[in-house]
């Protein structure tokens, strides 16, 4: 019906109204269209003058069904019953059921001497149309073209009851939709699987991540102690400026590792949070040592006001370190006895 919309609407469209509508043929592959005039039809060809006034000469086999009905509908005898009944016999064995039966309906009442001969026609049509819907179906559902064979097949069940394919039907539609229960579980069980092992992959990529920064707080570790050994050289050469920057790089490095370590410990493996506090304890180990040598560095030189912010930082890490302890109480009776010297108590 959608193609004789379109022929109707080319046929009105394409007129002006003092001419004669022009001939639309529409070919069966891809929907071409040729609009002229049509010269000579016959079983075999047709003949047609184009718009612009070539020549065409266009194989019927190679045309759309319906599209060869509207030309030689438009060019028989339209009282004629046996024209009427032969036009309905094209239609027939082209599929065009519904316009076969309406053909066989003007045969009938044009000349009753088709009357009989287009009522067993029509009950022909009914079982071929049926045949026709049938081995449809079962084409669509070899190519697994589930949901258009079971559309069919419902047609079927529905409509042609009275049809031999009515039980055949039945039991196509049965196997058919046990088909596509198995192709349904399957495609599930296939989208399950891709879903694990996307999961797996994710979580692999995570795994390697952590392992990463793992490693990277591990090296920030060995960077730190690099440092802090160079900050003892420097400091036995008793070149205190770079001892403290020494130090202080190794603090600012322990202070990068801590910052992994908590983006680790959010890890959803065990094993990667039992590491992750493993480092912590190293980075806490470390800092208290950074801290004592920055806050005995300074004390030495009696600077209480920047030593005393590092041995604070450290026993707040190690309340009973009793190096630092011992610095921050020998570094406060200095400062105390300095005041008292100077009047301040």
């Amino acid at each position: 019906m959608r193609i004789a919309a379109i022929l109707a609407l080319l046929l009105v469209s394409a007129s002006p109204q003092d001419k004669p509508p022009e001939d639309v043929i529409q070919m069966k592959s891809e929907g071409k269209l040729y609009v002229g005039r049509v010269t000579a039809i016959s079983d075999k060809s047709i003949e047609m003058t184009l718009r612009d006034g070539s020549q065409k000469s266009i194989d019927v086999k190679d045309v759309h069904p319906l599209s060869v009905y509207k030309l030689r509908e438009a060019r028989i005898d339209a009282k004629s019953g046996a024209a009427h009944f032969e036009l309905a016999e094209y239609c027939k064995a082209n599929g065009l059921y519904g316009y076969a039966a309406g053909e066989y309906d003007k045969a009938a009442t044009l000349d009753g001497a088709f009357k009989e001969k287009s009522r067993r026609a029509k009950d022909q049509l009914r079982s071929e149309e049926a045949r026709t819907k049938f081995e449809q179906a079962k084409r669509l559902g070899a190519e697994k073209k589930y949901s258009e064979a079971l559309d069919l097949l419902k047609q079927l069940t529905e409509r042609f009851t009275d049809t031999p394919y009515f039980e055949e039907a039945r039991k196509e539609a049965d196997k058919l939709a046990e088909e596509l229960k198995k192709e349904n579980e399957a495609k599930r069980a296939e989208i399950e699987e891709k879903k694990r092992k996307k999961e797996e992959e994710a979580a692999k990529a995570v795994e390697n991540a952590e392992k990463t920064e793992l490693k990277k707080g591990q090296d920030l570790l060995a960077e730190t102690r690099t440092a802090w050994e160079e900050g003892l050289d420097w400091e036995a050469k008793g070149n205190l400026t770079k001892a403290d920057k020494a130090w202080k790089v190794s603090d600012a490095k322990l202070a990068s590792a801590h910052v992994i370590v908590e983006k680790l410990e959010k890890s959803n493996d065990v094993n990667t949070i039992k590491s992750a506090k493993d480092l912590q304890k190293e980075v806490d180990t470390w800092t208290v040592r950074i801290c004592y040598r920055l806050g005995r560095l300074w004390a030495t030189e009696l600077n209480y006001f920047e030593a005393l912010p590092w041995l604070n930082r450290g026993i707040k890490l190690d309340p009973d370190n009793h190096l630092l302890n011992d610095v921050l109480l020998t570094l406060t009776q200095l400062q105390m006895r300095k005041r008292a010297a100077g009047g301040g108590y």
